[in-house]
């Protein structure tokens, strides 16, 4: 009894889920319902006037037809099929494509929902298992709306008119010849549970399967290189073989009840045989009638085996369903933790939801207030009760040992991350509570591991997926590889901006990756307000690495106008760049050490200095 709630609770909420899909579509599922009502309602008639076509026959034969009565009633069984098959035509048009941009709606779906995903729930879940459900369940559940909106009409209303049909030359007989399929249809029930769970070890398996060859496929140099192609061609075969069970699984119970269904179902056709042969042997029924309600029968066979295996489909989708639901979010997360109360003044949150920042000149100010973060498996803070005003048009530069929380604050200060306790206000709003979309045109990113796309250089500024709304313009985009230093690297290639980089920009050098993604960042959303660095020039030499801050500091904010006008966040453990920030912090364990100018800080001999002095000492003998 618990396990059939536990069902029923799965399907209600995965029709709850469905219905704005089918809302999408109903024009044409409307449409393709008309059809399939008067095909299946039609669906009677060949075998009807078939039968009477042969009383005709016989008669004719007799010598009580004549040749007329003949043709008429051959012509009326070619205008029965048509009034079958046309509208078919139509239905079958209709449902497909209501069928396949349900499932297209539902994957894009599925996809916007894992970019709505917060960044720990995407780094925990591995990326196959991502593309699994993604793509397979989706193609599952496809399946299992496919048995709905189509085979509600081509075998529930086709069973039913053929049931009435038969009903109308023996009511008794055809009576005794459907008891078989109650039977069938309890056997579908009761195998629903089993179905689900093989079609969820099928969907597991190839997750697992998709997760392990994208990990080898991204790291085939590495495997080259230390001879573990064969080991790594074992696991994935091991995986394969794993997956193709588990789909063989599924399979053969799939077939097992198909053979049954049909099996119980022919039963019937016996009785029809021998119990209508009996009645047309002793005058209670003419031959017409007998082909005709075999016939009848002989199509509801062949059909009503349907109805059990599209529970059985439809008891599949419902598991992917389930799977693909507790993988997607709400169309949006703000944050999950609420900070501490605030009041009127600035920072206070509104009630009336996210915020919406209008795109205005000036540059960006951001201010740390207590800001205290922790991973979900650490036991200490990475960062601790920070507290940090960055002024607007300014040049911040941050720096510290590995593992001292730079990198958590970088992508803290771009809201990659919400902060466990405390605050941090952009131009006064909560960044917790700013709507991303509205983010994404204040601040911009650089991190430390490069993301390109396969396609040239120009797309990876652009980020052109081919959706309407500007782009930058070419002088733009001259501007930023300038900025990054990664125009001459440009204009040295044969196609220039349409170079294509390769997968994950493998036919560019690590430096020129990290060039480009500073240039895509300055670009991509227009130039920003708040430029966030977080050690995006470790492929670079010092001297490249001082010049490109250069120009940054020259053209965003020296020499900038006011809608030019930028902040500058630079993280890095290299120093440098550093003389040429307003501002240095220095890190320890999550919590400032040290702060001022680079002349200050030098002064006084701390932390800051010995590192500095270290680092131009290294530079000078190498």
């Amino acid at each position: 009894m618990t396990e059939q709630r536990g069902s029923d609770e799965v399907s209600s909420s995965a029709l709850r889920g469905l219905r704005p899909y089918f809302r999408q579509v109903s024009g044409l599922l409307f449409l393709g319902s008309v059809a399939g009502i008067v095909m299946n309602v039609a669906i009677v008639l060949p075998a009807i006037l078939l039968g009477r076509a042969l009383n005709v026959v016989v008669a004719y034969h007799e010598g009580k037809a004549t040749g007329r009565a003949v043709a008429v009633a051959a012509f009326l069984v070619v205008l029965g099929t048509a009034a079958t098959e046309v509208p078919r035509i139509g239905k079958r048009w209709w449902l497909g494509v209501a069928r396949t941009r349900l499932q297209a709606a539902l994957r894009a779906d599925a996809f916007r929902g894992v970019l709505a995903w917060t960044p720990s729930r995407a780094m925990a879940t591995p990326v196959g298992e991502i593309m699994a459900r993604v793509v397979g369940d989706v193609d599952v559940l496809g399946e299992g709306v496919s048995e709905v909106i189509v085979e509600t009409w081509d075998t529930v209303l086709f069973s039913i008119s053929l049931v009435v049909a038969m009903m109308t030359y023996d009511a008794r007989l055809t009576m005794v010849a459907l008891l078989p399929v109650p039977v069938a249809l309890w056997i579908a029930g009761t195998a629903g549970r089993r179905i689900a769970a093989r079609t969820i070890g099928a969907r597991q398996s190839d997750a697992h399967l998709t997760s392990l060859v994208h990990d080898l496929v991204s790291s085939h140099r590495v495997l080259r290189l230390t001879g573990r192609r064969a080991a790594a061609v074992a696991r994935v075969e091991g995986l394969a073989r794993r997956q193709a069970v588990a789909e063989v699984a599924a399979l053969r119970f799939n077939a097992l009840l198909l053979a049954l269904y049909s099996s119980l179902l022919s039963l019937g056709v016996v009785f029809v045989i021998g119990r209508g042969g009996e009645q047309v042997a002793a005058g209670q029924l003419s031959v017409g009638a007998l082909v005709a309600l075999l016939a009848l029968f002989v199509r509801f066979i062949g059909r009503a085996p349907r109805i059990p295996q599209m529970a059985n489909r439809i008891q599949a989708a419902r598991a992917a369903y389930h799977r693909l639901e507790s993988l997607l979010p709400p169309p949006r997360e703000v944050a999950t933790r609420r900070r501490s109360r605030r009041g009127k003044g600035e920072g206070a949150r509104s009630d009336e939801g996210p915020v919406r920042m209008t795109r205005e000149p000036g540059p960006a100010r951001l201010r740390f207030e207590g800001v205290t973060f922790a991973y979900p498996a650490a036991s200490t803070p990475v960062v601790e009760d920070f507290h940090l005003d960055v002024a607007a048009g300014s040049l911040v530069a941050i720096t510290g040992a590995v593992g001292s929380g730079k990198t958590t604050l970088a992508k803290l200060a771009v809201g990659l991350l919400p902060p466990d306790r405390g605050d941090i206000l952009l131009n006064g709003h909560s960044l917790a509570y700013v709507d991303p979309d509205s983010r994404a045109q204040w601040v911009s990113y650089v991190g430390q591991e490069v993301t390109l796309f396969s396609g040239s250089i120009r797309d990876n500024l652009t980020l052109d997926f081919s959706e309407t709304g500007e782009t930058p313009s070419t002088r733009n985009l001259e501007m930023a590889l300038a900025l990054s230093a990664l125009d001459g690297d440009v204009a040295s290639m044969p196609r220039g901006l349409d170079t294509l980089v390769g997968e994950r920009g493998v036919r560019l050098s690590g430096g020129q990756r990290q060039r480009l993604s500073l240039a895509r960042s300055l670009v991509a959303n227009g130039f920003p307000k708040l430029l966030v660095l977080d050690d995006p020039f470790s492929s670079l030499d010092v001297e490249t690495e001082a010049r490109v801050v250069a120009q940054l500091r020259h053209a965003l904010l020296d020499d900038a106008d006011l809608a030019r006008r930028a902040t500058i966040l630079l993280f890095s453990h290299r120093l440098a760049s550093f003389p040429r920030a307003d501002q240095v912090v220095v890190l320890h364990e999550g919590r400032v050490v040290e702060s001022g100018t680079h002349a200050d800080l030098l002064e006084s001999g701390g932390l800051y200095a010995r590192i500095f002095y270290a680092q131009a000492r290294l530079s000078s003998t190498q």
